[in-house]
């Protein structure tokens, strides 16, 4: 009853006492009813960690009396939506509706598929969530559930939307918010008039719409406040108060930020950008129209990769996670030599799959410290530390490129145009690259012609433009989401230029106040790669005295150990990028991949790190801007300087790359202008040597 009438603090206390009550002579059937409804509360609360452990807790209680009813999995795709986690809600969506379907049980299986339409749309699949909330609508509808059949028109109705802005009208959206508020559906209510207001075509039906809203700003959920602080904005934007407007932005930026802090998982953390990712492109956009070159820099790095400047919560060190991990490498070299012999490993795959979820529930079961961080928007402090460098933080605001260059203690504002032909051109780019590089293919003629035409076309489009303030200064750059793949130094404006590419200036600011490392320098090498050995004996004769690992010495708890604290940190292995979990991206050792989980336990990182693996400085780009990825993982961390590849990349030409960049340092440049040296006689060679100096980035600073 608590429940139902939205007081969460008490509900949660009687099902406490029910738990007590219950004790060790209940069933575990009663204990797990308990804890999923305990969940159900957590969530609810917005307490991401501790709703994710109630109801796996739950599930292995009902796991052991029977079968997991699809309830859980509805409630668990309610609570991954709302952390940002759209792929793992739409398979638990998925998984309810199995359920229903194999009861079959309509009611149960009308509310699955909302659920799963609901969970389709937040994965960037529109036409699917159309059909399958209509097909919800029409049951809910028959059922009689006037509801229930509320929510799933008003899914429809968002559906529409993401494949025509333009067939969901004022009224449309009005009507939608009213049929929601009568059906008990706060929250979607808001969004639908907040959608009305944006909609409307007068600064007084505007108001009429948003004045609601904004009045949820504040209290209840999070989630419910910001969207109360984005009404805010838009109502003081109408009276012409640009400066309020801003303000407003501001406080439910906030209250991200602050959400953010309480989560301890990296992936958690990075995926609650999304809820705000409409709201700082008010705030971008504002700041756009008031046309201050310094103002739009701090709107363009208010929300910045913001997941990165919490430092990783270390995962418990229990020995469930250890083994865990410890296991995974097992079942991943076991797949790997099966593969080798041509053989199918299903049961081996199924082990894998269920180990990662082990230790991703582990990690996210974590909370987070409550103290939530703010990107460095000092502008004194950034120039002072740019000395005399040059900045180029770019930032897209619908479909338009924009770019402000920090120089000589001022900021200029460049309008650079369309992002679609940003992206025409980067896959003309991609393209090229990754045949030229591709291992034991001769690339076709002409292709490096087309890849410089393709570079050509995008130095245009990106660098050429800011050519008079930028010089021959050495770089800092801070893409936006699509540029983060692009390997800067194929641009001819990059071209021997020493550069550093960031995912926000704070943590380039961040980064070059690293402290130096102890002095060790560590070399590691990894199995199954022919050059990888000899790079490393290579290297150990440039750099007599540092530490070696290979063969069976380099198993991931030495290579830990040994970069505790160390300078610097060279790894040569296979490197995978995972886009479906980036936190299982890896780089192979002895014993198994070295994960992004792996480096988070690591307590003292290094000072700078050289992965000369493949794809290692990829990263997936989540809705926000937020990064995720082995390179993204060091540099949260606070490592100063991470150099990697954005591509796969042959080993036999990397070998040769890294003891240039290695002479370079040795000789005293920095890590970007010992890349850019080693880069430029890579350049000179052949059209592979060339590509696989391309694909290498400075990360960091």
């Amino acid at each position: 009853m608590h429940l139902l009438l939205g007081r969460a603090r008490e509900a949660e206390r009687d099902f406490i006492e029910a738990d007590r009550l219950l004790g060790s002579s209940a069933s575990d059937m009663h204990r797990a009813i308990t804890a999923h409804n305990l969940g159900y509360v957590a969530a609810l609360r917005g307490q991401v960690p501790l709703a994710l452990t109630r109801y796996d807790e739950a599930e292995a209680g009902y796991v052991r009396h029977r079968e997991v009813p699809g309830e859980l999995w509805r409630d668990r795709c309610e609570l991954l939506l709302a952390a940002g986690l759209t792929a793992e809600a739409r398979r638990a969506a998925q998984r309810a509706v199995d359920a229903a379907t194999a009861r079959r049980e309509p009611a149960e299986l009308a509310e699955a598929r909302l659920r799963l339409a609901q969970a389709a749309l937040a994965d960037g699949d529109p036409a699917t969530a159309q059909t399958l909330a209509d097909q919800a609508a029409r049951a809910l509808t028959r059922q009689r559930r006037t509801g229930w059949a509320a929510l799933a028109h008003w899914t429809v109705v968002l559906a529409c939307a993401a494949q025509d802005p333009d067939s969901v009208t004022e009224a449309g959206y009005r009507r939608a918010a009213d049929r929601l508020e009568r059906a008990g559906w706060p929250e979607a209510a808001l969004q639908a008039r907040l959608r009305a207001g944006q909609r409307a075509t007068t600064r007084a039906r505007a108001q009429q719409h948003l004045e609601p809203v904004s009045r949820a700003r504040r209290s209840g959920t999070v989630w419910h406040r910001q969207l109360g602080w984005h009404a805010e904005a838009l109502l003081r934007r109408g009276r012409g108060d640009r400066a309020g407007a801003l303000r407003a932005v501001a406080r439910g930026l906030d209250l991200a930020d602050d959400h953010r802090a309480t989560l301890g998982a990296t992936d958690l953390r990075a995926a609650a950008s999304a809820h705000v990712a409409e709201l700082a492109s008010t705030g971008l956009r504002l700041a756009l129209d008031g046309g201050r070159p310094e103002l739009v820099w701090r709107w363009a790095e208010r929300t910045r990769a913001a997941a990165l400047l919490h430092p990783p919560v270390h995962p418990p060190d229990d020995e469930d996670t250890e083994q865990a991990l410890a296991e995974l490498r097992t079942v991943v070299r076991e797949r790997q030599d099966t593969a080798t012999e041509g053989r199918a490993a299903p049961e081996l795959a199924r082990r894998q799959a269920r180990l990662e979820e082990r230790i991703r529930q582990a990690v996210r079961h974590t909370s987070g410290d409550g103290r939530g961080v703010r990107p460095d928007l000092d502008a004194g402090r950034l120039h002072t530390a740019l000395d005399d460098r040059a900045l180029v933080e770019f930032a897209e605001c619908d479909g338009r490129l924009v770019a402000v260059v920090a120089v000589g203690g001022r900021f200029r504002l460049h309008r650079l145009g369309e992002t679609a032909a940003v992206t025409r051109e980067l896959h003309h780019l991609f393209h090229a690259l990754r045949r030229m590089a591709a291992p034991g293919v001769d690339p076709a003629p002409g292709l490096r012609r087309r890849l410089e035409a393709a570079a050509a076309r995008l130095d245009a489009q990106l660098l050429a433009p800011l050519s008079a303030e930028l010089g021959d200064r050495d770089l800092v750059v801070v893409p936006t989401e699509q540029l983060h793949a692009l390997p800067w130094g194929v641009l001819p404006t990059c071209a021997g230029r020493a550069f550093s590419v960031s995912p926000s200036a704070t943590l380039w600011q961040r980064a070059r106040s690293v402290p130096a490392g102890n002095g060790a320098v560590v070399l590691a090498a990894g199995p199954g790669l022919a050059h990888a050995e000899p790079e490393v004996k290579a290297l150990a004769d440039l750099r007599p005295g540092a530490r070696v690992l290979a063969g069976d010495d380099a198993r991931v708890a030495d290579v830990l150990t040994a970069a505790s604290g160390a300078r610097l940190v060279h790894l040569a292995a296979h490197g995978r990028f995972r886009g479906d979990n980036p936190q299982f991206s890896a780089v192979d050792l002895a014993d198994g991949p070295l994960t992004g989980y792996d480096l988070e336990r690591l307590q003292h990182p290094p000072e700078v790190a050289v992965l000369s693996a493949c794809e290692t400085g990829a990263a997936a780009v989540l809705a926000g801007g937020e990064l995720l990825g082995l390179a993204a993982t060091l540099l949260s961390m606070g490592v100063r300087s991470v150099v990697a590849p954005v591509l796969q990349v042959p080993d036999a030409e990397t070998a040769p790359l890294m003891l240039d960049l290695h002479r370079e340092l040795l000789a005293g440049a920095s890590v970007p202008a010992a890349l850019a040296a080693a880069v430029a006689r890579a350049r000179a060679g052949s059209d592979a040597d060339a590509a696989t100096g391309a694909a290498f980035l400075c990360v960091g600073a």
